[in-house]
């Protein structure tokens, strides 16, 4: 979908969007199999407007386990494509980890990264339930210091069908100490209608802070948001959509050092449910 040069402007203004969630490391995980998809990605996203990305691969869910070493050598040579290919885009390194119970181990060890090497591990929930006890577990990472965001909660069955836990769980924390990201595609409704209803359920009720693309390819899961924030402008409004890819993030990679102002979350609880 192309957009009008005032229009784009609308979209990206001054933002410089930040993808916090993007597959583009080659030959690591389901995404790239080779380099030179990962540049055409790496094109699309800078086309679109996008200037800093987290590659993010796939790390103990049950299929993938990639070291950190391995991600900094890639991300170090991705960013040297960067600059040799004239794209203005920069990769920092990070990874999208399936949650176990000894994840702060795994943390203290140096086998799991964070964001940028930052405060915050992108986590994710297995496609069909929320572990028992996941609040305890964001607790014992808030107490060593790191932060949480939830990577695609719209698209987890128990979510969709219960999408007060996350009102919940958020009001369990200070501000900013757990973060949901949803994915473009849920926006868009590529992933589905339950994913693309949970979505605009959590985004009217204050529920989101992040859009990133969960890009994999260049083809069937691109690395655009501009659409996708497009979408969300039209539900809470341009400013706050502009804060949710760039404000936000930039916080998140270390580019800035301070948040937004907080939005309340509101609680999604259909009036017929029993708590």
């Amino acid at each position: 979908m192309a957009h009008a040069p005032r229009e784009r402007e609308l979209l990206h203004g001054d933002t410089r969007m930040i993808d916090t969630h993007n597959h583009l490391l080659p030959g690591v995980d389901d995404g790239p199999r080779d380099l030179e998809e990962s540049l055409r990605m790496c094109r699309i996203a800078a086309e679109d407007g996008i200037r800093s990305v987290a590659a993010t691969p796939h790390c103990f869910d049950g299929r993938f386990l990639t070291s950190p070493e391995t991600v900094k050598r890639l991300v170090a040579q991705m960013n040297e494509e960067m600059v040799s290919s004239g794209i203005p885009l920069t990769i920092v390194p990070g990874m999208e980890v399936r949650i176990v119970p000894e994840l702060p181990e795994l943390l203290a060890e140096g086998k799991v990264l964070t964001i940028n090497d930052g405060r915050y591990v992108l986590l994710e929930f297995h496609p069909s339930q929320v572990p028992a006890g996941f609040a305890n577990l964001v607790r014992r990472l808030v107490g060593n210091g790191y932060g949480v965001i939830l990577a695609h909660p719209e698209k987890n069955s128990d979510i969709q069908g219960f999408p007060e836990y996350l009102f919940r769980l958020l009001n369990e924390f200070d501000p900013w100490q757990i973060l949901v990201q949803i994915a473009a595609e849920s926006i868009l409704g590529r992933g589905g209608f339950s994913a693309k209803r949970t979505a605009k359920i959590l985004l009217e009720h204050n529920l989101v802070h992040l859009i990133a693309s969960d890009a994999h390819s260049s083809t069937g899961r691109p690395p655009r948001l501009s659409v996708a924030v497009e979408l969300v402008g039209r539900i809470v409004g341009m400013d706050r959509a502009r804060q949710i890819v760039g404000t936000v993030p930039r916080a998140v990679i270390g580019i800035e050092d301070e948040f937004p102002e907080v939005w309340e979350p509101l609680n999604p609880r259909r009036w017929w449910r029993v708590l």
